[in-house]
C-alpha cells in the first residue's frame, strides 16, 4: 500500500518529537562514570545504571545529538579496558567500570550462560560508533573477544539453541522468559551481527573467520522456517517452550521473508490488534495468560509478561507500514501521545498505568528507530 501525505507526516511529526525527548532525557539521565566521563545511562529515574550495548547505542542510532564523538571515543576506551580480557562480553559494564557478566537477580535460573545475543549487540555498538568517527582501541583483541563470544552460542540446525533443559537468556529483552529450543529473536540479531563483524574485522581477523561469520549468518536465514507456524501465519519465540508468536520479533523476521509470508505477519498483527496494541504500545505475546514458562516469576500483565511497550512498537511498525501505512500511522499517533502522557514509562498495564523505569531512554529510541526505517524506506533489519 502507498505511503500518502498524510501518514509521512504522521511519521515524521513522531519522529521529531521523539528526537527532542531523547536529546532532553539523555541530559537528565547522564551519570559520572570512571575518569572523568559524563555518559548518558538507560533511564532518568529506575535501576538502571550502567553501558548495556542496546539501550547505549539506540539513543545514539535514533538521535546522533545525544553524544559527540570525542566523547563516544572515550566512552569506547573505557568499555575496552573494562571488558577486553574477558573470556566473553559481558551483559553490562558499571560506571565504576565493573563489568557483569549474567542479567537479572543474582543466582538466577537465567545465569545459565550468556544471553545468546550479546555478541551482537556490543559488535553493533562497535561498528556503528566507529562509523560516527570514534576510534575503536585494540581493534584485535576486541576480534578475538568477540570471536570468543560467538563461539560460546550454541547453534541447532542453523539457528540460536537454548536447552530446554537448562534454560537461560536468548534476547536481553525477554530476560525473564523461558524460550527453548530454536529461538528466533536471538537468532534474527546474531544474523546481522554475524554479518557486521566480518566486516568490521575484516582487516584484522583471518579470512577463514569471516568466511565463518557470514556462513553462520546464511544458515540462519535459511533456517528460520523451522520457527515458521502455517497455522497462526508468523514466527513463533521458540521451538520447543514458548512456542508462542512473537509479537516483537516477527517485526525483524519480516525482512528476511518472503512476500506471502510477510503479507500474513501483517494480517496477523491486524488480527491480534486488540490483544496486542494498548495505546499504541506493544506487548510480547497475544495469549493473556502469558508466556508458557518462565525464568523467574513475573506478575501477569507486567514487565515482559503482558505489560505494553513502546519499545515493542518500534520492532513492528516498519513491517506494518510496508502493508498498511494508515494502520502504522494510527498505532504511532497514539504511541507517541502516550510517551508523553506517561513520562516515557518502560511499560504499561492494560490500566494504561506506568510501569518499570521513567524516562526510559531505549523505549523513545527503538520507535524513533521504527520510524526512521520508514521514512528513509530502509528494512528495520539494516539497523540491526
Amino acid at each position: 500500500m502507498t505511503e500518502s501525505n498524510g501518514t509521512r507526516e504522521v511519521f515524521t511529526d513522531s519522529l521529531a518529537r521523539m528526537k527532542e525527548w531523547l536529546r532532553e532525557c539523555a541530559i537528565q539521565s547522564r551519570t559520572d562514570y570512571a575518569g572523568g566521563l559524563r555518559l548518558h545511562t538507560p533511564c532518568v529515574t529506575g535501576i538502571y545504571k550502567g553501558i548495556w550495548p542496546d539501550d547505549f547505542l539506540w539513543p545514539l542510532l535514533a538521535e546522533p545529538g545525544v553524544s559527540d564523538v570525542s566523547t563516544l571515543s572515550r566512552a569506547l576506551a573505557f568499555i575496552t579496558e573494562s571488558v577486553i580480557d574477558l573470556p566473553r562480553v559481558p551483559d553490562r559494564v558499571e560506571p565504576d567500570g565493573m563489568p557483569v557478566m549474567q542479567p537479572g537477580a543474582l543466582a538466577a535460573p537465567h545465569a545459565r550462560h550468556m544471553p545468546l545475543h550479546l555478541p551482537a549487540a556490543w559488535v553493533r555498538l562497535l561498528d556503528c560508533l566507529h562509523k560516527r568517527g570514534a576510534e575503536i582501541p585494540r581493534k584485535a583483541e576486541w576480534a578475538r573477544l568477540i570471536a570468543r563470544s560467538f563461539d560460546e552460542v550454541p547453534f541447532s540446525c542453523g539457528l540460536a539453541y537454548v536447552d530446554p533443559q537448562w534454560p537461560g537468556v536468548g534476547f536481553g529483552f525477554h530476560d525473564p522468559c523461558a524460550i527453548t529450543g530454536f529461538e528466533l529473536m536471538s537468532s534474527l540479531v546474531l544474523h546481522r551481527g554475524l554479518l557486521r563483524a566480518a566486516a568490521l574485522f575484516a582487516d584484522v581477523v583471518e579470512p577463514a573467520q569471516c568466511e565463518r561469520w557470514k556462513a553462520l549468518a546464511e544458515d540462519i536465514k535459511r533456517n528460520l522456517y523451522r520457527l515458521w507456524s502455517e497455522s497462526d501465519g508468523a514466527y513463533l519465540a521458540g521451538s520447543k517452550d514458548c512456542r508462542q508468536v512473537n509479537v516483537w520479533a516477527n517485526g525483524l523476521a519480516y525482512w528476511l521473508s518472503d512476500p506471502e509470508k510477510q503479507r500474513r505477519i501483517v494480517a496477523w498483527y491486524k488480527g491480534h490488534r486488540e490483544a496486542i496494541f494498548l495505546s499504541g504500545y506493544t506487548r510480547q505475546i497475544a495469549e493473556e495468560e502469558g508466556w508458557q514458562r518462565s525464568l523467574v516469576d513475573v506478575p501477569l500483565g507486567t514487565y515482559t509478561n503482558g505489560g505494553f511497550w513502546s519499545t515493542g512498537t518500534g520492532f513492528v511498525l516498519p513491517a506494518i507500514a510496508h502493508q498498511d501505512p494508515v494502520f502504522a500511522a494510527d498505532i504511532a499517533a497514539r504511541m507517541t501521545d502516550t510517551m508523553e502522557s506517561t513520562s516515557f514509562a518502560e511499560w504499561i498495564s492494560l490500566d494504561r498505568e506506568g510501569g518499570g523505569a521513567r524516562g526510559f531512554l531505549a523505549g523513545i529510541a527503538m520507535p524513533a528507530i521504527g520510524l526512521m526505517s520508514i521514512l528513509e524506506k530502509q528494512p528495520l533489519l539494516a539497523y540491526f
